[in-house]
């Protein structure tokens, strides 16, 4: 087709469609208003581009902080066990108990507290 029939015919399309070949063929980039724009267009993609990483990141950054919290939980949950497994070992009865397959047992009698005098061995 020669160039005069291809633009009639994109002229008898409806508008959208017309749009859509344009943006699509790359014609509207040929503009003037266009082209005195491109920094002001480049600023606005990068931009854009910076907004949907940062939306990434930040999903990315909740995954973990719940993960974490989640870790955090369970690690507390283990201390809260392990440490009601040491008090019951360390009670009286228990520790009594367990060393009495040793051969020894539980004295019943008070110790004895035994002091030590202090001597001055200074000379006079």
């Amino acid at each position: 087709m020669s160039r005069v029939t291809e633009q009639a015919a994109i002229r008898s399309k409806p508008s959208f469609v017309r749009m859509v070949n344009h943006l699509l063929s790359g014609r509207f980039l040929t503009r003037e208003y266009v082209q005195a724009n491109l920094p002001f267009i480049f600023f606005v993609v990068a931009v854009m581009m910076c907004y949907i990483s940062y939306g990434y990141f930040a999903e990315k950054t909740v995954k973990a902080h719940i993960q974490t919290e989640a870790d955090l939980r369970e690690s507390k949950s283990r201390n809260l066990s392990a440490n009601a497994r040491l008090e019951k070992l360390k009670q009286r009865s228990s520790l009594s108990e367990s060393i009495r397959h040793m051969g020894l047992i539980e004295s019943r009698i008070p110790p004895v507290i035994l002091r030590r005098h202090r001597f001055n061995w200074k000379k006079k």
